[in-house]
């Protein structure tokens, strides 16, 4: 039989002089180790950057009325942290957004966001703890269902696509359908969902680039293993259609990249 999984690290939530000793406390951040323990690296969708940070809570009762304690992954595996996140109205099997910035974003009560899709919890060892056009993955902070539409017929228009860790969702597809036409080899199909309750998706097969594949082609820069075109945000009709000229932070380059604008 098995052993059940490891509970994850989860980081305490510190006293504020506790915080003042940290140099990485609040800084942005790239990966786990840029932040010091037992800080964890987590994303805000609000502010568009990754920043070391503890839990904020440990319970409900410690957050304001219509927020929940819930606790949150951060880049690379480092600790779980817990913070107060809204009570959403987003469905189950809808994407979600693990810090959302607002109600629209979130999962409503009764569901968690679990990489990136609002589910509810279950059991491994019985498949009927999800509902149909779900399955049960584990994965932190507990076992949750996730959608899939493997086998299943998608309505017109729509192509069954996965997001690379076990989901699929019917979703509208911009650019190259690249899980249906493979990419040519040296190059790497990226899939970026819109976080909408109506799933979209920008899909496009870019050149890897990195320490073990060769330098970008010219024109193009090296951005998380991925070449990506650059580009400034005041020179109009440089990015393909679809596309925008963006940057998540001051520390990262004007890059064109899907123009999802999130609700």
């Amino acid at each position: 039989m098995p052993s059940p999984p490891e509970a994850p690290q989860v980081s305490p939530m510190l006293l504020a002089r506790q915080r003042t000793l940290l140099r990485t406390y609040h800084r942005e951040c790239a990966r786990a180790t840029d932040c010091e323990a037992p800080l964890g690296c987590l994303g805000s969708a609000r502010a568009r950057k990754h920043f070391c940070t503890d839990s904020q809570c440990t319970q409900d009762v410690h957050c304001p009325e219509g927020l929940t304690c819930q606790p949150l992954p951060t880049v690379g595996g480092g600790p779980h942290v817990r913070y107060c996140v809204p009570q959403g109205v987003r469905k189950e099997g809808e994407p979600c957004i693990g810090l959302p910035p607002d109600q629209d974003s979130a999962c409503a009560p009764g569901l968690a966001c679990s990489a990136g899709w609002c589910g509810r919890p279950c059991l491994l060892d019985a498949p009927s703890s999800c509902p149909a056009g779900f399955f049960c993955a584990d994965a932190p902070p507990g076992p949750m269902c996730r959608p899939t539409c493997e086998g299943r017929t998608c309505p017109k228009g729509q192509h069954c696509i996965q997001d690379g860790q076990g989901a699929s969702v019917c979703a509208v597809v911009h650019g190259q359908n690249c899980q249906q036409s493979p990419c040519a080899e040296g190059r790497e199909c990226l899939t970026t969902f819109s976080a909408k309750p109506q799933v979209e998706v920008w899909m496009a097969c870019f050149p890897e680039c990195g320490k073990s594949s060769p330098a970008c082609p010219e024109g193009l820069v090296c951005d998380r293993a991925q070449c990506r075109k650059p580009c400034q945000p005041d020179t109009p009709h440089v990015c393909e259609p679809g596309y925008r000229c963006l940057r998540h932070s001051d520390a990262q380059p004007w890059l064109c990249r899907p123009d999802i604008q999130e609700d």
